[in-house]
């Protein structure tokens, strides 16, 4: 319907995520799920930028994002009920980085 296609880094975008999960999950369940909740705590912002940037009028893509944002924030309350353990100073930094990189990356490629 948009005329796009999956991001030709989406390979590396599961390898890396993959094994950020699988060094997290080795230190045990509360970093796991702080990683989570920082995950998702990012993903609702990157959601609230799109909302910022999107034509008034396009009602039905505000309303795909609305949904994924209140999907996002119930993972991340979940993962802070189950046990998160905050992350420390620079691991949420170093992620956001990583994501403005990887948003860079995806728009322009």
């Amino acid at each position: 319907e948009l005329d796009s296609r999956p991001s030709l880094f989406n390979p590396i975008w599961y390898a890396g995520s993959y094994t950020i999960g699988t060094l997290a999950g080795l230190r045990g369940d509360g970093w796991n799920l702080g990683f989570v909740v920082e995950t998702e705590r990012q993903v609702e912002a990157h959601l609230d930028e799109h909302l910022d940037t999107l034509p008034p009028a396009d009602l039905r893509s505000r309303e795909i994002l609305k949904v994924m944002k209140i999907d996002e924030a119930r993972h991340a309350d979940h993962a802070e009920h189950a046990g998160a353990r905050k992350l420390p100073f620079p691991i949420p930094s170093v992620m956001a980085l990583a994501s403005k990189v990887m948003k860079t990356i995806a728009y322009r490629v």
